[in-house]
């Protein structure tokens, strides 16, 4: 109202107010060509990057793009009304889609920035060795790969968000260079049948989306004829262009990406100080159901002065486990290779033939473990199926001495001229099974003597005058196994610096007692071979750590170890581990999530840490997940999420009840209440004819009154919180709670100016 008295309309389309002209001639419609175009190019974008991945076009991507287009359609709209609302929203939906392009959920709602950042970093690592389209199952390359498609699309739906009415050149060229980015980057890694009819889609998906709204439909025709005359032009060019070389050599910068450090590991059994590598470098990460000591190969003969490879006569007669055992203990295991080269392929006990690899997989000198002729390298991921039992002690006591259908090669040494009797002969022994009455025998040629006489002759008569006292004194083979740990476990030391031997396991049993797992698994599984049961020496690492953040083992260079695998009827090769828990490979081999603490006592006398296998009657694991208390959730678990969420709720309060500073800023509330309340005024409506029509709730008409007088007349009397709660009834319109809700949001509660506050100290304070 002006001082004349002449009305003057306030509000114009939508909410938008009039004596601004500039803000009266702008809407808030959608630009639909500008969008058509966008999800266009932005589909064939998308599909082009999954060719990165094999399987056709990526789900994910598609619904990321689906997202970026709603970002792009609704931000101008929510900002239009409310730039705290599109704000919000905007961050909501970058965060849906962060969810929706692969990254776990819980890393989202936890603010897991750390974990995140590692993922994929370990992604890009291995991105290097990846051959696209890619088929392996690294789940960090996959999630960097769709990742960084959802990203790009991402950019260009950001910059259409934030963009004007009117785009400018720079802010379209800003928008096309992700989508562009998105086809570019796969015709680079990937061989098309047609690249120079994928360029001219492209191009002409460019013209569309840059010139499309610019056009008139009498233009329309011209425009499409000319866009197809260059796009033929540069077809025909595009030959003589082609280099046949990269105009950015993407290789080398990807090369950069790579680790630069890599371990590299020798099985071989020295038994002289520890030489392999003990950097803390993860080498492996394993995704399983339970947690194993994960195998490289198997240590089937002894040659007479260690445990090495070979191939054992009638190993693959080795009768089968039973059914129960192998539904009870065997799982799929996805396994990514880190900072290691190897041709051993990782699994855990026996193994099927490892699965999504990508590279040919040869069958290795024991049975159920594998070998790759190129090595596996940084990034390299595959699937295996692996069985590895874990009976009980009473399983165990009750599996009996069934051996006669095993190959007798897992009861036999070898020695060789200078070991055996006499001196001039090599000899083959091979020991009864578990208290038998049947001899020693000495399968090469015609021995002079009895294999029990060469073996008592040999410079091993003590180790086998120890075994034979030990199997006499057991009523199972698994008492004498365990007969065998706790001799080992009295009287011997752990060290990584052992003296060089000739006779490395017979010196360790009886003159040096010094050593680490090479000695400890060695001497173990020596003594049960030559007391009848089978027996042999496995070599791989430990469990590693689980990492609560991704449900991942991450296995370092320090869990590399040696252990005793032996046979039992029912149940196949049972892992047991002699070395003292002081091994770094026992010692670290602890969740993440479990509580550090001293090494509880029995260190060194083969009981571990909590947490990690206990090297006994069974190689158990600790739970995977958090350890638990008495006393119920801790406080600071309840506490920390309690006061965050405190916090929070305290700030949106500060922020959506703050006082609103100009008369101008209250006049565009009331516009933006009306509209969301779904009472939208025409174009010609002032805040005298918005009055009137609330002549029937005069508290209500009151708070457009003293608008109004405020803005015209210069007055300092702002509305009170009584007359805004009844502005706020008039909006519901008393048609139920939803309505309510509804114009609680249009109109929310404001806390009162601190002026004004002062200037009526005396008055009762109230919160509309």
């Amino acid at each position: 109202m002006s001082s004349g008295g002449a009305q003057v309309a306030v509000f114009g389309m939508r909410g938008q107010l009039a004596p601004d002209s500039a803000r009266a001639g702008r809407t808030a419609r959608v630009p639909v060509i500008r969008l058509t175009a966008f999800a266009v190019l932005g589909l064939y974008a998308a599909a082009r990057w999954s060719e990165l991945l094999a399987g056709g076009v990526h789900g994910r991507l598609v619904a990321v793009l689906g997202l970026g287009l709603l970002l792009a359609a609704s931000r101008p709209v929510l900002a239009d009304r409310s730039r705290v609302l599109a704000g919000v929203a905007t961050a909501l939906l970058l965060l849906v889609a962060l969810g929706v392009a692969g990254i776990p959920v819980g890393w989202i709602t936890h603010v897991r920035i750390a974990v995140t950042a590692r993922a994929i970093g370990e992604g890009l690592s291995a991105l290097p060795q990846a051959l696209v389209p890619y088929k392996g199952v690294n789940p960090w390359v996959r999630l960097d790969i769709v990742l960084g498609g959802a990203v790009l699309l991402l950019d260009a739906a950001l910059v259409l968000a934030f963009a004007p009415r009117q785009m400018s050149e720079t802010r379209r060229a800003a928008a096309a260079v992700p989508l562009v980015a998105l086809v570019a980057v796969p015709s680079t890694m990937t061989h098309s049948r047609s690249p120079y009819l994928d360029g001219m889609v492209l191009f002409l998906m460019l013209a569309a989306f840059v010139l499309g709204e610019r056009i008139s439909n009498r233009q329309a025709s011209g425009a499409l004829g000319l866009a197809l005359i260059t796009a033929v032009v540069a077809m025909l060019l595009a030959p003589a262009l082609d280099r046949h070389k990269p105009w950015l050599d993407y290789w080398n910068l990807a090369g950069g990406l790579a680790p630069t450090r890599i371990d590299t590991f020798d099985w071989s059994q020295t038994y002289g100080p520890v030489s392999w590598p003990q950097h803390g470098r993860t080498v492996l990460e394993i995704k399983a159901t339970r947690a194993s000591y994960w195998k490289t190969q198997d240590l089937d003969v002894f040659d007479g002065r260690a445990w090495t490879q070979g191939v054992v006569p009638g190993q693959n007669a080795t009768p089968a486990p039973s059914r129960h055992a192998l539904a009870t203990w065997s799982q799929t295991i996805e396994v990514t290779v880190r900072d290691m080269r190897s041709s051993s392929l990782i699994a855990a006990g026996s193994s099927a033939r490892p699965a999504h690899l990508g590279r040919p997989v040869l069958s290795g000198f024991s049975l159920g473990t594998w070998t790759s002729p190129t090595p596996l390298e940084p990034g390299d991921s595959y699937t295996v199926r692996v069985y590895s039992p874990d009976p009980s002690a009473s399983q165990l006591r009750s599996a009996g001495t069934d051996y006669a259908s095993l190959a007798p090669g897992y009861r036999t040494i070898l020695l060789t001229p200078a070991l055996a009797a006499g001196g001039d002969a090599s000899a083959q022994l091979v020991f009864p099974t578990f208290h038998s009455p049947e001899p020693v025998v000495n399968a090469i040629g015609e021995p002079r003597a009895s294999g029990r006489s060469v073996v008592e002759h040999s410079a091993y008569a003590s180790a086998y005058r120890l075994a034979r006292r030990l199997a006499a004194r057991a009523a199972t083979p698994y008492a004498f196994v365990e007969a065998v740990k706790r001799f080992l476990g009295h009287g011997f030391t752990y060290t990584q610096t052992p003296r060089v031997r000739p006779y490395p396991l017979e010196s360790f049993l009886f003159a040096d007692r010094r050593g680490y797992c090479q000695q400890f698994a060695g001497a173990m599984a020596l003594l049960l071979r030559m007391g009848g049961v089978p027996s042999r020496v496995s070599v791989g690492f430990t469990e590693g750590r689980l990492d609560a953040a991704t449900g991942r083992w991450m296995v370092t260079d320090r869990d590399a170890h040696a252990w005793v695998e032996a046979w039992f009827p029912h149940y196949g090769w049972v892992r047991f581990d002699p070395t003292p828990a002081i091994d770094p490979a026992l010692r670290d081999s602890t969740p993440i999530t479990a509580p550090s603490g001293p090494e509880p006592a029995g260190a060194g006398t083969g009981q571990k840490a909590a947490g990690g296998f206990v090297p006994g009657s069974r190689a158990h694991t600790a739970s995977a997940g958090p350890v638990r208390r008495r006393g119920g959730i801790p406080v600071a678990a309840i506490a920390a999420p309690t006061g965050a969420i405190a916090l929070l709720t305290l700030g949106l309060l500060l922020v959506l009840t703050r006082p609103l500073g100009s008369v101008e800023a209250e006049v565009s509330e009331l516009e933006r209440a009306l509209f969301r309340s779904g009472r939208t005024p025409s174009p010609e409506t002032t805040l005298a004819q918005l009055e009137h029509q609330l002549r029937r709730a005069p508290a209500a008409s009151e708070y457009v009154y003293r608008l109004r007088l405020a803005r015209f007349g210069g007055a300092d009397d702002r509305p009170t919180p009584a007359q805004r709660r009844a502005l706020r009834r008039q909006l519901a319109g008393g048609r139920g709670p939803l309505r309510r809700l509804r114009a609680l949001w249009a109109l929310p509660p404001r806390r009162r100016p601190a002026r004004r506050a002062a200037a009526r100290s005396s008055a009762p304070r109230a919160e509309a």
